[in-house]
């Protein structure tokens, strides 16, 4: 039986924007306590909680009917205040929601389409900025405990000044809905593979506990 590829979260249009535009937004200023460091998306079903040292930027995250959008940076970039968490890697995570269930099975049968989909042209296209798969160079893939990681450069336009074209992508599934989260070094600050990887487990780790604690929508009383 012929396998379906599967059905990836694509960050909206604005979102691409916002996120071209990133190096812009984290040179202002957002006021307020600590920052926030986890959110709710998809109707309330999947929980998206920060790594030790990021915040969320509400600003420029999105959550709508064609999926969600949350851009994560460092807490003393987007909150200038005394005894701010700092991480201990400097990055720009981006996390991706698809908006429909995705096509279930065990981990180990979607690593083995998302292996197999990642080589072909529709799996480059889905990586490319610009939608072109000649763009992208998958480099790397590795699978460990229910995440598929892959890595890919992107050589195409858009890129955001002082953003590396290379990065780490987590894939996996929370409460029925494909989850692909994003680790983007600096090019003065690179992020090296191991960190990469580890900021990656540790943003699936937290979101998918938090997740499994989210009430269940269909059970919450309507007021």
């Amino acid at each position: 039986m012929r396998r379906q590829s599967p059905a990836l979260p694509r960050p909206p249009r604005r979102a691409i924007a916002l996120t071209a535009a990133v190096l812009l937004v984290l040179g202002g200023c957002v006021p307020g306590g600590d920052g926030v460091q986890r959110v709710t998306v998809a109707g309330d079903r999947v929980a998206v909680v920060a790594p030790y040292g990021f915040c969320v930027d509400e600003g420029a995250s999105q959550d709508g009917e064609d999926g969600a959008f949350v851009l994560l940076a460092s807490c003393a970039a987007l909150v200038r205040a005394p005894g701010v968490s700092v991480p201990a890697e400097d990055a720009i995570l981006t996390v991706s929601v698809a908006a429909s269930p995705g096509p279930g099975g065990s981990p180990e049968d979607r690593a083995l389409v998302l292996s197999r989909y990642f080589q072909s042209d529709l799996g480059r296209a889905a990586l490319a900025r610009s939608g072109e798969p000649d763009d992208v160079e998958v480099l790397d893939t590795e699978t460990e405990e229910g995440l598929f990681l892959v890595k890919s450069i992107d050589r195409g336009p858009g890129l955001a000044e002082g953003l590396r074209p290379d990065a780490w992508r987590a894939i996996f599934e929370a409460n029925g809905r494909i989850v692909t989260a994003a680790a983007t070094g600096f090019v003065a600050h690179p992020l090296s593979d191991p960190a990469a990887r580890s900021l990656l487990r540790d943003l699936a780790r937290r979101s998918l506990a938090a997740t499994e604690a989210l009430p269940d929508p269909a059970l919450v009383a309507s007021p």
